[in-house]
């Protein structure tokens, strides 16, 4: 009878300890699809420049849901990361997405694009008004104009024209804060060599 006690002990011993490795197998799975989900939709970026500021600053790193057939479609003021020619990557604020005009006044894409011949890469299309003749610029299909949120130095559809959509690598999803400055380093900072 003590023997068929231990025996049945034993046994339920095991059982449990086999419900729990497939529990723990389960779990390891689960965690590694997960795990392998996110690596497949996000990466991370740095911010390079001040071309971004005061939304994101130099050295920031940035949460990028990479751009798939499933993504959601771009919008206005969506924030993304691009591929230039020679492998360049900018974070740049889309401003006008395909077929939507782009008036000449702030901030002035079409001004700064005639003086750089860049007035070709935007569909025209003249229309007649009170005021005479006018032509009016559209992103062209298939493109996004983009621009940085420091307009003062920031490279972008203002000097290089609209960007093909097809160079979009992803969206920005989410910032951390600015990075830490090490006490150290502020109170170095503080003297007068900060101020040159």
């Amino acid at each position: 009878m003590e023997r068929d006690q231990r025996v049945n002990q034993t046994e339920t011993d095991y059982s449990k300890r086999l419900h729990l490795g497939k529990r723990q197998t389960a779990f390891v799975g689960v965690f590694l699809v997960v795990v392998l989900l996110f690596v497949s939709t996000f990466c991370m970026g740095v911010v390079r420049g001040a071309s971004m500021e005061p939304t994101y600053l130099d050295g920031q790193v940035v949460l990028v849901r990479r751009r798939t057939p499933l993504s959601p479609a771009l919008s206005r003021n969506d924030v993304v990361l691009l591929q230039r020619d020679r492998g360049e990557v900018i974070i740049k604020r889309i401003f006008r997405l395909q077929g939507e005009e782009v008036k000449p006044g702030y901030p002035y894409l079409i001004g700064p694009a005639r003086t750089r011949a860049l007035t070709d890469y935007y569909e025209q299309e003249t229309a007649s008004s009170p005021e005479g003749r006018t032509i009016r610029y559209s992103v062209p299909p298939g493109y996004i104009a983009v621009l940085g949120d420091n307009p003062s130095i920031s490279e972008d559809s203002r000097y290089f024209g609209p960007v093909p959509i097809a160079s979009v690598l992803g969206t920005v999803v989410a910032a951390p804060g600015p990075p830490p400055i090490a006490p150290d380093l502020r109170s170095r900072m503080t003297g007068p060599a900060a101020t040159q």
